[in-house]
């Protein structure tokens, strides 16, 4: 019975522990010609309609004279979810090879609004990051804002791609890394949780052994967890599954078509 408590206790110490990315081991997940192609769901009153597509590109660029990595998610609905909710959107990071974040750009046509976020990252020899992030909604007055912080800071696709190079397999199911990220109008507090392994089927006729890692932002105390990440459970850590929250439901990426992946997919399971 002691031991039983003492099991219970340590779980409950290691659940409690800061963990920090630092302490896991990282290596490169993707390079440079990789494209991933998704399929879009929506969920109408229970029942999941395909509703449109993402694709997914990663190059090697040039940004301000320095070599860098360019990362972009281009996503549409089709002409039946058009009916309903109509969105364009297109995200884009660059980052360093490093992975510390240089620009983003959120440009998303959603209904009948659209949002222009961006945000740009400079590196000072002091350690500080000057962040400085442009939002405008419609044609309303844009708001521009600028800080430094101490800490590094990611967007939601730089965050991404970092997150792809992190060995997840390694902490405790409940266990999270907290992030701060830059959305283009503030510095919000954001976790990546760990939440365990499952296999999961794909649109492109296989079923992958995956990792699923949740993604929560925190505003004013309160969590909301904005999206489950199903990524492959090999080197690559390809993204095979999201399930999204959205403002209207809820939705759901299942992969659809694959290149260039840098190591052998060694999670396919026919």
């Amino acid at each position: 019975m002691n031991k039983l408590l003492n099991n219970i206790l340590l779980l409950a110490m290691l659940l409690a522990m800061p963990i920090t990315a630092q302490n896991l081991k990282q290596r490169p997940a993707f390079r440079s010609g990789e494209t991933l192609k998704c399929n879009f769901y929506f969920n109408w009153k229970f029942i999941w309609v395909k509703a449109g597509g993402a694709s997914l590109i990663i190059r090697d660029t040039i940004f301000n004279g320095q070599k860098a990595q360019y990362m972009s998610l281009l996503s549409s609905t089709n002409s039946t979810a058009d009916a309903f909710f109509r969105m364009r959107d297109t995200l884009t990071t660059v980052f360093t090879s490093d992975y510390r974040p240089l620009y983003y750009r959120k440009a998303s046509a959603e209904g009948k609004h659209y949002y222009l976020n961006q945000v740009w990252y400079s590196y000072g020899d002091d350690g500080r990051v000057k962040v400085a992030q442009y939002f405008r909604r419609n044609q309303e007055e844009p708001k521009y804002k600028e800080e430094y912080v101490y800490n590094k800071v990611y967007d939601m696709m730089s965050l991404l791609a970092y997150a792809r190079t992190l060995d997840f397999a390694s902490l405790k199911k409940g266990q999270r890394l907290t992030f701060p990220v830059a959305t283009g109008k503030k510095i919000t507090k954001q976790h990546l949780i760990y939440r365990g392994k499952k296999r999961t089927k794909s649109d492109d006729g296989h079923d992958y052994d995956c990792l699923i890692v949740s993604l929560v932002e925190e505003r004013d105390g309160k969590e909301r967890e904005i999206v489950n990440f199903h990524i492959t459970n090999d080197d690559n850590h390809l993204p095979i599954l999201l399930d999204l929250a959205l403002n209207f439901g809820s939705a759901k990426a299942r992969l659809s078509h694959k290149t260039e992946q840098l190591y052998p997919l060694t999670s396919v399971r026919d």
